[in-house]
Protein backbone atom coordinates (compact mmCIF):
# COMPACT_ATOMS: atom_id res chain seq x y z
CA UNK A 1 0.00 0.00 0.00
CA UNK A 2 1.67 3.27 -1.16
CA UNK A 3 0.77 6.28 1.00
CA UNK A 4 -1.10 9.22 -0.77
CA UNK A 5 0.84 11.96 -1.22
CA UNK A 6 -1.51 14.16 1.63
CA UNK A 7 -1.32 11.35 4.01
CA UNK A 8 2.41 11.27 3.60
CA UNK A 9 2.82 15.38 4.32
CA UNK A 10 0.13 15.25 7.03
CA UNK A 11 2.60 12.51 8.98
CA UNK A 12 4.75 14.56 8.24
CA UNK A 13 3.55 17.48 9.73
CA UNK A 14 2.14 15.98 12.73
CA UNK A 15 5.71 14.50 13.68
CA UNK A 16 7.34 17.91 13.44
CA UNK A 17 4.73 18.88 16.30
CA UNK A 18 4.75 16.30 18.14
CA UNK A 19 8.15 16.58 18.88
CA UNK A 20 7.83 20.32 19.13
CA UNK A 21 5.81 19.84 21.50
CA UNK A 22 7.68 17.43 23.58
CA UNK A 23 10.41 19.52 23.28
CA UNK A 24 8.49 22.68 24.67
CA UNK A 25 7.37 20.61 27.40
CA UNK A 26 10.59 18.85 28.66
CA UNK A 27 12.37 22.20 28.28
CA UNK A 28 14.64 21.43 25.84
CA UNK A 29 16.53 24.43 24.07
CA UNK A 30 14.79 24.66 20.77
CA UNK A 31 18.31 24.29 19.13
CA UNK A 32 17.56 20.25 19.34
CA UNK A 33 14.23 20.42 17.15
CA UNK A 34 15.92 19.49 13.92
CA UNK A 35 17.70 16.76 15.60
CA UNK A 36 14.47 15.56 17.45
CA UNK A 37 12.29 15.84 14.08
CA UNK A 38 15.24 13.91 11.88
CA UNK A 39 15.12 11.08 14.05
CA UNK A 40 11.29 10.75 14.23
CA UNK A 41 11.32 10.71 10.49
CA UNK A 42 14.11 8.64 10.57
CA UNK A 43 12.04 5.99 12.95
CA UNK A 44 8.85 6.43 11.45
CA UNK A 45 10.49 5.58 7.81
CA UNK A 46 11.90 2.31 9.30
CA UNK A 47 8.66 1.20 10.59
CA UNK A 48 7.28 2.12 7.50
CA UNK A 49 9.75 0.05 5.57
CA UNK A 50 9.64 -3.02 8.11
CA UNK A 51 5.45 -2.95 7.40
CA UNK A 52 5.86 -2.34 4.17
CA UNK A 53 8.19 -5.66 3.47
CA UNK A 54 5.72 -8.01 6.09
CA UNK A 55 3.00 -6.53 4.03
CA UNK A 56 4.36 -7.80 0.87
CA UNK A 57 5.48 -11.38 2.37
CA UNK A 58 1.89 -12.44 3.31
Amino acid sequence: MKPNGLVLAGLIVTLVGLFIVIRHSLAIPSYWTPLLVGIGLLVAGVIWSAWQRKSKAS
